[in-house]
């Protein structure tokens, strides 16, 4: 069934709305996925998806037969939407929760520690790549970008349902991880061997920095190997995605070596 909502007074626009706020994401545990192929995915993930918002002219499939839906006008829907073109359809998904020591308890030994990366498309990069090469987990430091940020959620093509994500401002995660023997490899632009030369095979935490500190003096004190990115041209630098890819794929191929896949 699909209810009509005529006012942007409405308390369910209105609660939609405001999921466009950082602090609201928090407080409610809850974040937006905007246009029909995420929405699609999302679905196909089994995502917990709280209801379903449709413009006036969306024509396309609304899945109310298996979710609450809401239609509004178009001039309502571009308040709510954060896309320039939008396709008309959103759904409000309740973010998964876990805690640490549960996930950690499950397993998990490819993971990946974000220390405050701000640029949203590195960030939605950065789930998208840890899901392909078959990371566990991926731990946010207090100091990054929103991983529910709209951005965030459109750059990730789903990855977002796939990849567990646990919060430092929810608990202290790197300490406990250093406390259970996973490596920490902290990636730094000198002083560190190539990282070809690092067993990533066992019990590893890898950690990317800011993209413009790089990383900071607490977890620089912390990382057990220090590992680079070889480079024969000119640049200073890689951009923080690209190197966690390259790293990423070096553990996944010393993996698949470990397991004489390749």
């Amino acid at each position: 069934m699909i209810t009509n909502i005529e006012s942007n007074s409405n308390t369910v626009f209105k609660n939609t709305k405001k999921l466009l706020t950082a602090s609201e994401r928090r407080k409610t545990g809850k974040f937006m996925v905007e246009g029909y192929r995420i929405v699609a995915d999302a679905v196909r993930h089994k995502a917990d998806i709280d209801y379903i918002m449709v413009s006036a002219g969306y024509n396309q499939e609304t899945y109310d037969d298996m979710y609450k839906v809401y239609r509004v006008s178009d001039r309502l829907f571009e308040d709510i939407s954060s896309t320039v073109n939008s396709q008309g359809i959103i759904a409000v998904v309740n973010a998964p929760r876990t805690d640490a020591e549960t996930l950690f308890d499950e397993g998990c030994r490819y993971v990946v520690y974000l220390d405050s990366v701000m640029d949203p498309g590195n960030m939605g990069t950065i789930l998208r790549t840890c899901d392909a090469m078959g990371v566990d987990a991926v731990v946010a430091s207090k100091g990054c970008v929103d991983i529910y940020n709209p951005k965030v959620v459109r750059s990730t093509m789903a990855s977002i349902f796939n990849v567990p994500v646990l919060f430092e401002r929810d608990e202290a995660v790197l300490p406990l991880l250093a406390s259970q023997g996973y490596n920490i490899v902290g990636t730094f632009p000198d002083e560190a061997v190539p990282v070809y030369e690092c067993d990533l095979t066992g019990k590893t935490v890898v950690v990317m920095g800011n993209e413009a500190n790089g990383i900071c003096d607490d977890v620089r004190d912390m990382c057990t190997s220090r590992v680079t990115v070889p480079m024969l041209g000119g640049a200073e630098s890689l951009n923080v995605a690209i190197c966690c890819g390259m790293i990423l794929y070096e553990q996944l191929r010393q993996r698949k070596n470990l397991k004489g896949d390749i």
